[in-house]
């Protein structure tokens, strides 16, 4: 198959995941499930195919997740897909600047992701935290923000990461068969 159509179908696949996650988990109204699933499929695509599939999906998700009605402020959408970015391009890149220095897989991945999840939750918070709740909401509506985009973003990014690595062998492995 032409690599073109494989990123496609690859990217197209990574943001119908986030999508439906969103839909099927947003009723519940626990973000640290939904984050943790939203990083999960980001890692993973990432993972097991690259950046350029983890950046269409981390980029395209959150915007389509807006029209869609799962994101309220049209105003933090771009700082998301910024955070998200940043995500899978700290492990993009340190996966492969850690493969001479880490052999094992797993931990080279996990330590990828662990500072992936720092780069996106410093990013985010001063994106949306600092500087867009003060500057564009009322006081209730940035205290959301800070909930949401503050330390929850750290946690779902490891949990999600955690897990696109623990699985990210055995699917790799699954796809070569």
């Amino acid at each position: 198959m032409n690599s073109k159509v494989k990123w496609i179908t690859r990217s197209a696949a990574a943001i119908a995941l986030i999508i439906v996650a969103q839909l099927t988990t947003a009723p519940l109204k626990q973000q640290l499930l939904t984050g943790s699933l939203v990083n999960l499929i980001l890692a993973l695509s990432t993972l097991l195919f690259g950046f350029g599939t983890g950046a269409a999906a981390a980029v395209v998700s959150p915007f389509i997740a807006y029209l869609l009605g799962i994101n309220a402020q049209i105003m933090v959408v771009p700082a998301i897909a910024a955070g998200n970015l940043i995500y899978v391009l700290v492990i993009s890149l340190l996966t492969k600047k850690l493969k001479d220095r880490i052999s094992e897989e797993t931990v080279r991945n996990m330590t990828s992701v662990a500072v992936a999840a720092i780069f996106k939750f410093a990013l985010q918070y001063l994106l949306i935290v600092r500087w867009i709740a003060p500057s564009f909401l009322p006081e209730k509506a940035q205290a959301v923000m800070s909930v949401n985009f503050g330390v929850m973003q750290l946690v779902t990014a490891c949990i999600g990461g955690a897990i696109a690595c623990m699985i990210s062998p055995l699917i790799r492995k699954a796809i070569k068969d």
